[in-house]
């Protein structure tokens, strides 16, 4: 393949990439549902060869799996997997907010408090869908502080398949709120560069997450 045909190639995959992992992320594809290259393909109005490229990328990034007899489907998770899941996140995390405090930007801490007013909102407006996506959007923006590249990719990666995880945790509205509330202590803490609180903060909010996935695990086996 020409230089140029490659790059050409790689943008069309980058692309296909993006759009497959937004609709996964929005449960327009659910868990399960079948990657089909040519279906894809199809779909997207581009070749096979950058769809296939894409879909394999979303295995990489746990996104999706592959199945005997089925091929690439988008990626379920049990109980079992958001706990461990949860475990790493917590670790990362604080691993940046305590390089965030130091590191972090009036740019990045205003970014994260723009994202907490817009959680809120979604709060007042029962937008559960809403809330999930300022989640998202604010975990990511926490694996940014450090300004350390790996430390951003890991954390984004993890909270991709986080939240698919844990759409299986049926949370209420006082649960949501209390999570916004969890989010706010964090930047707070930020803002006022104290890296312990940081960290005590972020530990508080997995503490409690954790224990809804544990008692609900806890009941399935029972």
């Amino acid at each position: 393949m020409k230089p140029r045909a490659r790059l050409q190639s790689e943008r069309l995959a980058d692309k296909a990439y993006a759009l497959l992992r937004t609709q996964i992320l929005k449960g327009a594809l659910p868990p399960g549902h079948a990657l089909s290259v040519p279906e894809l393909s199809r779909l997207l109005g581009v070749s096979r060869s950058p769809v296939r490229e894409a879909v394999l990328q979303l295995v990489a990034d746990g996104l999706a799996q592959e199945e005997a007899h089925k091929g690439a489907v988008v990626a379920h998770f049990g109980l079992q997997d958001a706990l461990q899941i949860l475990e790493v996140r917590e670790v990362l995390e604080v691993a940046s907010v305590r390089l965030g405090a130091a590191r972090a930007t009036a740019q990045d801490l205003t970014r994260l408090k723009q994202v907490l007013q817009a959680q809120a909102k979604t709060l007042q407006e029962g937008d559960l869908a809403g809330y999930q996506a300022t989640d998202l959007q604010f975990h990511k923006l926490l694996g940014r502080l450090s300004h350390n590249p790996v430390l951003e990719r890991m954390v984004g990666l993890l909270k991709d398949q986080s939240h698919l995880a844990l759409e299986l945790a049926a949370r209420s509205l006082a649960q949501l709120e209390q999570g916004l509330h969890e989010n706010q202590e964090v930047l707070e803490a930020l803002e006022a560069r104290n890296a312990k609180e940081a960290s005590q903060a972020i530990l508080k909010h997995f503490g409690r997450i954790r224990e809804s996935l544990e008692g609900r695990l806890a009941a399935s086996t029972k």
